[in-house]
């Protein structure tokens, strides 16, 4: 659940978000100009890159955060958790956890949107967000891997699990937790090997990824190495439940059903902008 480190005392203006997915909600809800700060990960939309950015996804700035002046400051736990205590000393700060659920994310977007007095908002954001989320039955046994650094993978308890089981891509219940840091490719084999998934999507650094970067799961034994469904998938496309989530998925399931190579167009990619085709859901 999400909290407040000390109570306000007034409706927030001055918003600075630590949290790329909170900070696209802000955008879409209609809340983005009160937002004065933003960290460097945070580019959705498009109109975010207008904002000064005050920090990465693990570290800030504080001279930076405290000369934006804001009246609330938004961090994402627990990557941010050592953050907290020192961003407190400057503004109250929304405590932002990681979800392990559709619910979750949906509860982080009402919680924000009620402190900034913006409930409709935010309840339609998450209505139309719960709503895109729907697929026919598409394919089982699914794995998400990560290499941002080391490798580490989406376990059953996570979003990235629940928003593919929603769109029909049925995750694998082999591994119980929310995400699992593997660290060297060779634990990354043995994981893969164990659970032995029928279709991988792999989530590299990149943003247009490269045959060689999932070469090591094609000569890996399992079922999806071994009969070709492994699907590249552009950076930071699984690991952000801001309200592009949906919409991604929308592409991940017509590379899965057309066993294609990898995802095209996500919004990593593309850097929508709000008034472009791809908010019209939600706007």
């Amino acid at each position: 659940m999400p909290w407040l480190t000390r109570p306000l005392d007034r409706v927030p203006r001055r918003v600075v978000s630590l949290n790329p997915s909170i900070t696209e909600l802000l955008f879409v809800a209609g809340l983005g100009d009160r937002l004065v700060g933003r960290d460097v990960f945070s580019y959705r939309p498009r109109e975010a890159l207008r904002i000064p950015h005050v920090g990465s996804f693990t570290s800030a700035d504080l001279g930076a955060v405290e000369g934006a002046r804001p009246d609330l400051i938004i961090a994402y736990y627990p990557v941010q958790r050592d953050l907290v205590e020192a961003l407190d000393k400057v503004a109250p700060v929304a405590v932002v956890e990681t979800p392990t659920s559709i619910d979750d994310v949906l509860g982080n977007f009402k919680f924000v949107s009620r402190l900034l007095d913006a409930d409709e908002a935010g309840d339609h954001v998450s209505g139309v967000y719960r709503d895109l989320l729907r697929g026919s039955p598409l394919v089982e046994e699914a794995l998400a891997v990560f290499h941002l650094g080391g490798y580490d993978v989406a376990c059953a308890e996570s979003f990235t699990a629940a928003a593919l089981d929603a769109v029909g891509i049925r995750y694998s219940r082999r591994i119980h937790c929310v995400y699992y840091f593997l660290g060297p490719l060779e634990r990354a084999v043995e994981l893969l090997e164990a659970v032995d998934p029928a279709l991988v999507l792999y989530e590299g650094k990149t943003k247009t990824p490269r045959p060689e970067e999932v070469a090591w799961i094609r000569r890996a034994r399992c079922r999806a190495c071994s009969g070709g469904d492994v699907i590249a998938v552009p950076n930071d496309t699984l690991a952000h439940y801001g309200p592009s989530l949906p919409l991604d998925l929308a592409l991940v399931r017509e590379a899965v059903a057309a066993r294609a190579a990898q995802v095209a167009g996500t919004s990593s990619v593309s850097r929508p902008a709000l008034g472009d085709p791809w908010y019209r859901p939600y706007l």
